[in-house]
């Protein structure tokens, strides 16, 4: 098995994350093929991460624009090659740019025939009418692809696998998690989710108003909850995505609607044997597990991963509030999410797809590679 993947945003704040899970997943399961990256400006992280994946995972370079060439060799890159020649030696492109620069990627893409992973930030609509407006012809394959629900390995892989398609779109950080914990919920007799995420409104590296008079309310419906619904067309979503002054991690306050009657007991236990799902203890012998930086901090130390000490797991507090209305039960739950990374497993299994990997064993492989883990923490973690 042969696969070569090239990342376009290979600094950005998920790209460079999907970077090393895709190597260390390649390692494990024997897949050959190099890993290109796309350099544009040689500003200071690019070049340290260059260097870094270079060191790591044998990282190919190569150029957006032949004028950096002198600027990125002087700091002892190695180039291998332009634009075109990335395209053009790798078979799957992982498109990792901020949302809205997606387009030259792709149309690049569809040029050397690529297969694509979009991240969840991307808009395929829009994307449609750029290569409208540019006269760029795409076939009824692409353009079936661009319709299709997003890409959640963990309850559409097969599904995806057995269409073979040439684009997929995975869900974003806050999408992964509502669709992880909707994976668990729904046998329960899961009918909607409702609720409010409060989402980071910057990165780490940008300075940010940190008050809580900063914070910017949805005035509607965010993605979120659209995006999850394309996946799990049966529940029923309405998701409000605020603007917090904080840059991780996100934390989703939900109520879960289910038909008939249902314990917080009973769902914490499907949430704890879902993958990539762990449920963290409110009061652990007195110490209370009550904000979410010690919580993070907490999590972290627990244990030690193969290659890093990112969170891919979708943290939920024990404290489940239920509430009983008529023939449903509505269960009040909290989450955290790290954006960074919690989406990080979904693209290994993209790629993996790609490579036309077994359905069967595909989640175990990719938590087996990377460390992932389900349970309660920190004593019943499998």
């Amino acid at each position: 098995m042969k696969l070569d993947v090239g990342f376009v945003g290979f600094d950005g704040t998920e790209s460079k994350r999907a970077i090393l899970a895709i190597h260390q997943v390649k390692e494990a399961e024997g897949i050959k093929g190099d890993m290109n990256v796309l350099l544009r400006s040689p500003h200071g992280r690019a070049k340290s991460m260059l260097s870094k994946f270079t060191r790591m995972c044998n990282i190919r370079a190569f150029l957006t624009d032949e004028k950096d060439r002198a600027a990125w060799e002087k700091d002892g890159a190695r180039i291998e090659g332009g634009y075109d020649d990335f395209f053009e030696e790798s078979g799957v492109i992982v498109v990792g740019t901020p949302g809205g620069q997606e387009l030259p990627n792709v149309e690049a893409s569809i040029a050397h025939d690529c297969n694509m992973v979009l991240m969840g930030g991307a808009n395929r609509g829009d994307i449609l009418n750029g290569l409208a407006e540019k006269n760029i012809g795409i076939t009824e394959k692409i353009r079936e692809d661009m319709g299709r629900e997003f890409f959640f390995g963990l309850e559409n892989y097969d599904r995806f696998l057995k269409a073979a398609p040439k684009l997929v779109q995975c869900t974003s950080c806050n999408t992964t998690a509502l669709c992880r914990a909707v994976l668990a919920a729904r046998p329960l007799g899961l009918r909607a989710v409702l609720g409010n995420l409060d989402r980071r409104s910057a990165d780490p590296h940008d300075i940010t108003k940190v008050s809580p008079n900063a914070i910017q309310f949805g005035s509607g419906v965010g993605h979120q909850g659209n995006d999850a619904a394309t996946v799990f067309k049966d529940v029923k979503f309405s998701i409000r995505a605020s603007k917090v002054p904080i840059t991780m991690p996100h934390v989703h306050q939900l109520n879960f609607v289910f038909e008939g009657e249902q314990k917080p007991e009973t769902l914490l236990e499907q949430l704890s044997n879902t993958r990539r799902v762990v449920i963290v203890p409110y009061d652990d012998a007195g110490k209370k597990h009550d904000w979410t930086g010690e919580i993070l901090e907490a999590f972290v130390s627990g244990f030690e991963r193969p290659i890093s000490p990112e969170i891919f797991e979708l943290l939920i507090s024990d404290t489940i509030i239920p509430v009983k209305l008529g023939n449903y039960t509505i269960m009040q739950i909290v989450m955290l999410v790290e954006q960074m990374s919690i989406p990080v497993p979904n693209y290994a299994e993209a790629y993996l797809m790609f490579c036309g990997f077994p359905a069967d064993n595909v989640h175990s492989a990719v938590d087996r590679a990377l460390g992932v883990v389900h349970g309660v923490w920190p004593n019943k973690l499998a």
